[in-house]
């Protein structure tokens, strides 16, 4: 017993050093209407989640979206414009725009608005702040297959 417990505790140690290398960051950029001037902004605003699905496959790439959310601030449709890699990121990513929440940041009548987003999902770097700004970085190059 003592043995399997031991066995256990080791290879949770060496995942865990193994995985701590492997930091991660999503971007969203606010293509339009551009973050200053939507009615409607996420919740939470903090990085949206990378995806399980591609984490697990060590899949970066970049998508563009075009989300539209109704007045009452529920995500009516997430549809990809473009993604590299498209066969990978397409689905995940939808599936992570559609768990979001939507806030009406402006304080007037609430109207359904139509948005254009792009999320890049990066991997890699020896800090999370690295794995960020490989991701501001690769923002700025055109997400196109």
């Amino acid at each position: 017993m003592k043995y399997i417990f031991l066995a256990g505790i080791t290879t949770f140690t060496l995942c865990t050093q193994a995985n701590a290398q492997n930091f991660a960051d999503v971007h969203l950029t606010h293509i339009t209407p551009i973050k200053e001037e939507a009615t409607w902004l996420r919740e939470k605003q903090f990085s949206p989640m990378y995806p399980k699905e591609l984490a697990m496959k060590g899949i970066a790439g970049c998508g563009v979206f075009k989300i539209f959310v109704d007045e009452d601030g529920n995500t009516d449709s997430v549809d990809l414009i473009s993604a590299v890699p498209k066969r990978d990121i397409a689905k995940p990513a939808a599936k992570v725009i559609k768990s979001w929440t939507w806030l009406n940041a402006k304080g007037t009548a609430n109207i359904a608005e139509e948005k254009i987003i792009r999320l890049d999902f990066c991997m890699g770097g020896a800090t999370q702040e690295e794995a960020k700004q490989r991701c501001i970085a690769q923002s700025l190059v055109a997400c196109e297959g």
